[in-house]
């Protein structure tokens, strides 16, 4: 029998660039014809497989898939589930983020439960998870809420450096484990909002 060993690093400062302080959306660049990627296709339903493909001078480029869900809190507490959560190839980094809660608990399943846990800062709280290994999670999320809220505000990012070959990048992944009508895509800095048909 082979057993399989999973090592997950923990990220000691979360990534600002792919989770920001999530005030109105804007976004970096002037207009769509301005960015070094394109996203095919420009309108995927929800379930399609989404390819990223641009140019660049760098020898890498950093992707992010970001999404945002509100959860409605019950007793005090809230909780969201994730099941099938597709996290791409390392190096990697998940990050969760909740607003408007007192703490933050994050469980991952993909062999064994895993479980991390955050004080809230100013009613925000946020754990990141480096180099996890590639595959389908179910991730489960929860606290309690900060007095006085009835909602939740939650963003969850998957992130992935990518090799750059011969001034091109390309990369492609499912919207089925997207489980909201839009989501952001970030690629060096440069972001953009799809909308699932």
């Amino acid at each position: 029998m082979v057993t399989k060993i999973m090592i997950i690093r923990f990220c000691n400062r979360p990534s600002e660039r792919h989770i920001k302080a999530y005030q109105p959306f804007s976004i970096t660049m002037d207009t769509p014809e301005n960015r070094d990627f394109e996203i095919i296709p420009p309108e995927p339903g929800a379930g399609d497989n989404v390819t990223i493909r641009g140019t660049s001078s760098a020898e890498s480029v950093d992707i992010a898939i970001t999404f945002t869900r509100t959860v409605p809190v019950e007793g005090g507490k809230y909780k969201y589930r994730m099941p099938d959560k597709e996290v791409p190839e390392r190096p990697n980094r998940l990050t969760v983020r909740a607003q408007n809660v007192r703490d933050l608990k994050v469980r991952v399943k993909i062999l064994l439960w895993m479980t991390r846990r955050a004080r809230a800062s100013e009613d925000v709280a946020e754990i990141c998870e480096c180099d996890v290994p590639s595959g389908k999670y179910d991730i489960r999320i929860e606290g309690h809420a900060a007095e006085g809220h009835s909602q939740v505000e939650l963003t969850v990012a998957a992130s992935r450096t990518i090799k750059v070959e011969n001034g091109r990048f390309e990369e492609t992944f499912s919207t089925r484990a997207i489980p909201a009508d839009e989501f952001e895509v970030t690629v060096a800095e440069q972001t953009e909002i799809i909308q699932l048909h």
